[in-house]
């Protein structure tokens, strides 16, 4: 029998030409994609590097430039602008605290250098004169000391060291013998200080940093409300959550104010007559975060209500 093989022949040259040609337009699309990739890649690295080079340069603001596509190399691109924003923040706090130590330490070092120079002057002549000036000069010093050690303090609060000290404590102790701490000074205001206790709370902590926290947030109450006002101290619990509250009746803090007081040196035109050096709140916000406490100051019409609401149970 036979048989015409000529069909069969088109056939495979047909296969074989079109396997062929599909191998080649695949190569070519693979080539010219390869080559759009590694361009697009190249482009947003070296935008990368560019905004790397601008910000080594001094200019911090600069950001790197995201395309809104959601791919790997935006989520790294918001991830490290997050970090450039944190970081431009730091440095402007470092900044604003630097000034701030200028400002706020130049006075009393000014202080103490005329209270040397006229104990120099003064010689043996007048030693009540004389003792006087000592005594200036060591408070000078006292006050220069402490605002150092607050600094110093709030530091190694934000640096976490502290977490290691954290253990399981019950609030309601700690809460009574502060109120009983500053109870005769309140008194001597003639103010009203309670404590309000609507159930115990325990939270996992440092007790030395949130009795100072809570130290210096009545110690506030005291110092501004006037005579015959009433504090009120409360520890409660709200949405599975323990919440210390410090509630006055006194001149409160203005809405635009209650997010500067935080930080540190900052001192409102109505405690600038009064003594301190502006880092008490900065320490309770120190000692709020490590303990990942959520810090209010809400309006008590009239006074002021102060939250610190702690993580809630697991």
């Amino acid at each position: 029998m036979g048989r015409d093989l000529h069909e069969l022949e088109n056939s495979r040259r047909l296969i074989a030409r079109t396997l062929f040609w599909g191998l080649v337009i695949t190569l070519a699309l693979g080539l010219v994609g390869g080559a759009m990739m590694t361009r697009s890649l190249v482009r947003r690295i070296e935008s990368i590097n560019q905004t790397g080079r601008e910000i080594m340069s001094g200019d911090l603001s600069r950001r790197i430039p995201t395309d809104s596509s959601g791919d790997d190399f935006d989520e790294l691109a918001a991830n490290l602008n997050a970090m450039l924003d944190r970081i431009q923040s730091l440095m402007e706090e470092v900044r604003r605290i630097t000034d701030n130590i200028a400002h706020d330490l130049k006075t009393p070092l000014s202080r103490l250098k005329n209270s040397l120079e006229r104990l120099n002057l003064a010689g043996l002549e007048d030693p009540e004169d004389r003792q006087v000036l000592i005594e200036q000069s060591i408070s000078e010093a006292d006050g220069l000391l402490s605002t150092f050690n607050a600094l110093l303090r709030i530091a190694n609060i934000e640096s976490g060291e502290r977490r290691s000290a954290f253990k399981e404590l019950e609030l309601q102790p700690l809460l009574r013998d502060l109120v009983e701490y500053y109870q005769p000074l309140a008194e001597e205001r003639q103010q009203d200080l309670r404590l309000k206790v609507s159930a115990p709370q325990s939270v996992v902590g440092d007790r030395d940093l949130l009795f100072q926290a809570f130290a210096n947030l009545l110690d506030n109450a005291v110092k501004y409300i006037p005579a015959r006002g009433r504090i009120e101290v409360r520890l409660e619990r709200q949405h599975d959550c323990p919440r210390v509250l410090i509630v006055d009746s006194g001149p409160g803090i203005p809405t635009q104010e209650r997010g500067k007081v935080f930080r540190r040196f900052y001192r409102s035109e109505q405690s600038r007559g009064l003594p301190g050096n502006g880092l008490g709140l900065s320490l309770v916000a120190a000692v709020a975060r490590l303990h990942q406490i959520d810090l209010v100051l809400e309006d008590n019409a009239p006074g002021l209500r102060v939250v610190l609401s702690f993580p809630g149970s697991d």
